[in-house]
C-alpha cells in the first residue's frame, strides 16, 4: 500500500470517528423524531464507512485514523458550550450542516493531494463526500 492511501485512508477514517462522535453526542438533545431517526440513519452509515476504511487499512498493514485525545476533547467541549446555549433542532441542524460542509471540504482536498492513492480508497472517499452533501441536503428542512 503506497502512502497516498495510507494518508487517504487515515483522514477519511478520522472524519467518520469524527461524525460519529458527534452524532452520539448530538442525537440524545434532538426533540423531532422523524430528525433523530434521519441522524440515526447517517450515524450507521458512518459507522459502515469507519468498518469498511478499517478493513481497506487493514489489508494494507495500517491502521485507519483517528483523532487524537485533545481533538476529541476540544470537539466535544465545543459541542457541549454550543448545545448549552442553544440545544434546538435548528441549531443541532445548524451545527451538524457545519460539519458537513467541513467534512466534503476536506476530504475533496484530500482526494486532491493524494492523487497516487489506489481506486479503493479513492471510491471510498468519494462515497463519504456523497453521504455528507446528502446529509447536509437532508438537513436543510430542520434549519
Amino acid at each position: 500500500m503506497n502512502d497516498d492511501t495510507k494518508n487517504l485512508l487515515k483522514e477519511c477514517g478520522a472524519g467518520t470517528k469524527m461524525a460519529v462522535q458527534t452524532l452520539d453526542q448530538l442525537l440524545p438533545s434532538v426533540h423531532d423524531h422523524d430528525f433523530k431517526d434521519s441522524l440515526e440513519k447517517y450515524r450507521n452509515a458512518h459507522v459502515s464507512f469507519g468498518d469498511k476504511l478499517h478493513s481497506l487499512a487493514n489489508r494494507g498493514g495500517t491502521a485507519a485514523g483517528d483523532l487524537g485525545p485533545m481533538e476529541k476533547l476540544s470537539a466535544r467541549i465545543m459541542t457541549g458550550m454550543k448545545l448549552m446555549l442553544n440545544d434546538s433542532d435548528k441549531k443541532i441542524a445548524s451545527m451538524l450542516t457545519d460539519g458537513c460542509n467541513m467534512g466534503i471540504k476536506s476530504l475533496s482536498a484530500y482526494l486532491n493531494q493524494y492523487t497516487g492513492a489506489d481506486d479503493a480508497s479513492r471510491q471510498i472517499a468519494g462515497n463519504i463526500i456523497r453521504l455528507e452533501e446528502s446529509m447536509s441536503e437532508d438537513l436543510r428542512q430542520y434549519l
